[in-house]
C-alpha cells in the first residue's frame, strides 16, 4: 500500500470509529495533485466531496504573507517604513507598563510598527495571554484573536484596537494572530483598493484558483461543528459567514478554499512560482525570530520551530501553517512536495489533532 493510501486509510479509520465526521486531504508534486475524501458533510448525511469549500481559519494568514510581500516587490510599500504613514491610528501607541499586567498604567512605544513587524507577529498588537486584561479588552471590544473576522468594518476595528495598548514594544516580543488583520487594512489603505481586489489580483488569478476567496457557495460548505458546554457536537455558523461579502476581509482567517486549490497555493512558498520573486519566497520562509519571540510563541509554533512572515518554520525546511477551525497545509520546500488536511471539525474536538497530524506523513 502507498503512503497516500495508508494516510487515507488513517483517517477513514478515525471516521469509522466516530472521531472524525469529514475530511479532504491532498498532495501535490511537480504540477500534479491527488486528493480523497471521506466521511460526511454532517454527521448522519451525504458523503463527503472533494471538491467541498473548507473556511481556512488561520491558514488564510500564508496568504496574506504572499501579498504583503508581493506589494513590497512591486515597491507599493517598504518593509521597515512606519505604518502610520496609512494606519495613523497607531501613530503614537502606548504599551503595558508589564506584559500581561493591566491596562494602566502604560509607556510609549520605544519605535514605530513597521509591514516588517506586522508579517512576523512582533508588532506588539495580538494574544496576550488567557484571561490577561488586555485580552479581556480586547474581546470587549470585539477585537480580540478568534477563527472568524471582526464582525465590524476596518476603519472602526482600527479605531478600536488603536484605543488599547500594544502588549508589548514593537520588535520585542511575539503576540499571534491581530497583525494579520492590521496588514490587510494597511494593504488596502496604501493601494486604495479592497483587499479581495488585491488578494485576486496578485495571488489567486495568477494562481488561477477559483475556488479561494472570501465568499464561497453555501452548497459546497460542510457543516463545520466544534464542542458545545456539554462536550457534545455543535455545528457553527460557517454558512452564513461566505455566502455574502464580509464587512471585514480578514487576512487571518477570513478565506475559504477547496484543498486543490490551497495545494497550488502552498507551491509559491517553494520558490514564488508565477507570484513572487525567489528572494521574497525566501524571505518569508526564514525564521525571524529571537530567542525571547520564540519563548514567546511556544504554543503555538512546534517545539525547536521558528516563524518566518505568517508562516511556520521547522527545522527540517517543512513551512506552513494550520487552522483552528480544523485545517492544515504545509510544503517542504527541499522537495516541493505539499500536503493538506481539512476537517469538518474544530481543532478542539478530540480527533481533529490525530486527523490533521497526518499531514506530516503526507508532505515526506
Amino acid at each position: 500500500m502507498d503512503r497516500f493510501a495508508s494516510v487515507t486509510g488513517g483517517l477513514d479509520a478515525l471516521v469509522d470509529s466516530g472521531r472524525l465526521t469529514g475530511y479532504v486531504c491532498g498532495v501535490r508534486q511537480d504540477g500534479r495533485s491527488r486528493i480523497a475524501s471521506g466521511g460526511t458533510r454532517s454527521p448522519g448525511g451525504p458523503a463527503l466531496d472533494p471538491d467541498a469549500v473548507f473556511p481556512l481559519s488561520s491558514n488564510t494568514k500564508p496568504v496574506g504573507g504572499v501579498l504583503g510581500l508581493r506589494l513590497v516587490e512591486l515597491g507599493i510599500l517598504s518593509l521597515d517604513d512606519p505604518v502610520a504613514t496609512h494606519l495613523p491610528e497607531l501613530s503614537a501607541p502606548r504599551v503595558l507598563a508589564r506584559p500581561g499586567g493591566p491596562i494602566d498604567p502604560t509607556v510609549p512605544a520605544g519605535r514605530q510598527i513597521t509591514l516588517r513587524h506586522l508579517l512576523t507577529m512582533t508588532a506588539g498588537v495580538g494574544w496576550a495571554g488567557e484571561g490577561s486584561p488586555l485580552t479581556v479588552a480586547m474581546g470587549e471590544r470585539q477585537v480580540a484573536p478568534g477563527p472568524y473576522a471582526p464582525p465590524m468594518e476596518p476603519d472602526e476595528y482600527l479605531r478600536l484596537l488603536g484605543a488599547l495598548p500594544l502588549a508589548d514594544q514593537p520588535g520585542r516580543g511575539w503576540n499571534y494572530h491581530t497583525g494579520s488583520d492590521v496588514l490587510g487594512v494597511l494593504l488596502a489603505r496604501a493601494t486604495g483598493a479592497s483587499v479581495s481586489g488585491l488578494v485576486a489580483e496578485y495571488v489567486t488569478g495568477p494562481l488561477g484558483l477559483a475556488d479561494c476567496g472570501f465568499t464561497a457557495d453555501p452548497d459546497r460548505l460542510p457543516t463545520c461543528h466544534g464542542l458545545g458546554p456539554d462536550g457534545a457536537l455543535r455545528p457553527l455558523d460557517i454558512r452564513s459567514r461566505f455566502d455574502r461579502p464580509p464587512r471585514f476581509e480578514s487576512l487571518a482567517c477570513g478565506l475559504a478554499s477547496t484543498v486543490a486549490d490551497y495545494l497550488a497555493f502552498l507551491d509559491v512558498l517553494v520558490d514564488g512560482g508565477t507570484v513572487l520573486g525567489p528572494e521574497f519566497a525566501e524571505m518569508m520562509t526564514t525564521d525571524h525570530l529571537t530567542p525571547r519571540q520564540r519563548a514567546d510563541a511556544e504554543g503555538f509554533i512546534g517545539p525547536g520551530c521558528g516563524y518566518g512572515m505568517q508562516v511556520e518554520i521547522r527545522p527540517d525546511g517543512v513551512v506552513g501553517w494550520a487552522g483552528g477551525l480544523g485545517t492544515i497545509g504545509y510544503v517542504d520546500r527541499r522537495t516541493g512536495r505539499c500536503a493538506a488536511v481539512f476537517t469538518t471539525q474544530s481543532f478542539d474536538v478530540p480527533g481533529t489533532a490525530d486527523a490533521l497530524d497526518s499531514v506530516w506523513e503526507l508532505v515526506r
